[in-house]
């Protein structure tokens, strides 16, 4: 079936397009924490073809942020992150091949710790991009 055209999707694709870097950081954060809360669900169900693809899309996602880590520029906290992202790897494997929902929880609990930094940067970014007339334009009336 063919998605294009798809307002979802549209929404979806202009989101990413146009996106700054620590907003695009932001939403592959929210995308690993919503797919595992999703295999938690899927093993809370005995949804083993859900849980595969819930846990598959969560480990791309935790594996490609770490891949990205920028070692040189990045210092402490890249090796932090990176740290992290093994441990959180090995909690979302541990996870999916016993069947236990904790160590997934565990695995959301510190993404979600992470995403919400990630998003206080993201607003900051923001904040300090916008031209300072464009926050105190006032509406004029005519009458």
């Amino acid at each position: 079936m063919n998605n294009w055209g798809h307002p979802t999707r549209n929404y979806y694709e202009t989101s990413v397009t146009t996106s700054s870097p620590e907003q695009l950081v932001v939403m592959l954060y929210q995308g690993a924490v919503r797919h595992l809360k999703q295999a938690v669900i899927d093993i809370q169900n005995n949804d083993l073809v859900g849980k595969r693809q819930s846990v598959d899309r969560a480990m791309a996602i935790v594996q490609h942020l770490q891949g990205t880590l920028d070692m040189e520029r990045g210092g402490e906290i890249s090796v932090e992150l990176d740290r992290i992202y093994t441990y959180v790897t090995s909690c979302i494997l541990d996870g999916s091949i016993k069947l236990k929902t904790a160590p997934l929880e565990e695995a959301v609990k510190l993404l979600a710790t992470l995403l919400e930094s990630w998003e206080e940067i993201a607003r900051q970014k923001y904040i300090q991009s916008v031209p300072p007339q464009a926050s105190t334009v006032k509406l004029r009336m005519h009458g």
